[in-house]
């Protein structure tokens, strides 16, 4: 977010909030956009998911180590102490640049599968095969890619033509959160300002409690598929990871456009199983859309203004 970009959004914010709130919710933002940049200057440390083995690697998109643990009674494949790895980077974009520079060799034997529109600012002849589901998955109604157009790709990919590596990168639990209805990424006709669930948090208009309660939500919502998943394709070692997590509130910060050392945003899952194709499932085939929405609204509808 440039300069100009942030004074434009800090003043409908204070139009929107009020003085007190708007105020607050625009500085949150400046606060969210300068460590966003320093992110990218200063990197610290973290694991290459290719430093571990696994034939299939399902990225949750900012799933907490704690909100996979809330949830993990209700589905087999999660331990009730989920095991963790400290991510390369606090954002998408920056992941993707730490995970697929630093193995040329290994991302060369890769199939990629992603509804994360970032991929676009990235070679994609560097994978083996690169199937972008956010040309044909978006929702216009949930204003994202539903988690089943990335499970029935993988399937489709798996069952065709598989390399000696798979990642699926399903957008969920990022927001924006289905059960909010109205959740915010949109904003109305205005496509400099789109509200988010942290200006409603940071407004007042929602609080840190009932935002949690809907991520949940998301996160059941992607773990449903995820399930599916597991008993549609053949996989000796599957891990299901995150590219990185969520600030909840952590030094007043929200998201993860910020950067930060605190275990929420940089510390991601890492649950091992394995995947038997029981054959019952038929993905349904990707249809193309003239009218689909390009890949940099899309990226505002999750939240990148």
């Amino acid at each position: 977010m440039s300069l100009g970009n942030w004074l434009d959004r800090a003043e409908m914010q204070v139009d929107q909030y009020g003085p007190v709130a708007g105020s607050k919710a625009a500085l949150g933002s400046l606060v969210s956009g300068v460590s966003h940049r320093l992110s990218g200057l200063y990197p610290r440390g973290g694991t290459n998911v290719y430093d571990d083995e696994w034939d299939l690697l399902l990225v949750l998109d900012a799933c907490r180590v704690d909100a996979l643990e809330a949830v993990a009674p209700e589905y087999d494949f999660v331990p009730n102490a989920v095991p963790s790895i400290r991510s390369v980077a606090p954002n998408s974009h920056l992941w993707m640049e730490r995970t697929f520079a630093a193995r040329p060799e290994a991302v060369a034997d890769t199939t990629y599968v992603t509804a994360n529109g970032h991929v676009e600012d990235f070679d994609g002849d560097q994978f083996a095969r690169l199937e972008k589901v956010y040309e044909h998955g978006f929702d216009r109604e949930l204003e994202t890619i539903p988690p089943r157009a990335v499970t029935d790709a993988t399937v489709s990919a798996l069952r065709s033509d598989a390399t000696p590596r798979t990642i699926a990168h399903y957008m969920q639990p990022h927001t924006p959160y289905r059960s909010l209805g109205l959740d915010g990424l949109g904003g109305g006709d205005d496509k400099a300002f789109r509200e988010t669930v942290w200006d409603w948090i940071l407004a007042g208009k929602l609080s840190r409690d009932e935002a949690w309660e809907h991520y949940l939500d998301n996160l059941r919502w992607v773990l449903d598929d995820v399930e599916l998943l597991l008993r549609s394709v053949d996989a000796d070692r599957v891990v299901v990871t995150a590219d990185h997590g969520e600030a909840y509130g952590e030094w007043g910060a929200y998201g993860h456009s910020a950067t930060g050392e605190f275990d929420g945003l940089r510390r991601v899952p890492w649950v091992v199983t394995d995947a038997t194709d029981d054959g019952e499932y038929e993905p349904t085939a990707a249809e193309s859309d003239d009218e689909q929405v390009d890949v940099d609204e899309q990226l505002k509808y999750l939240g990148y203004v």
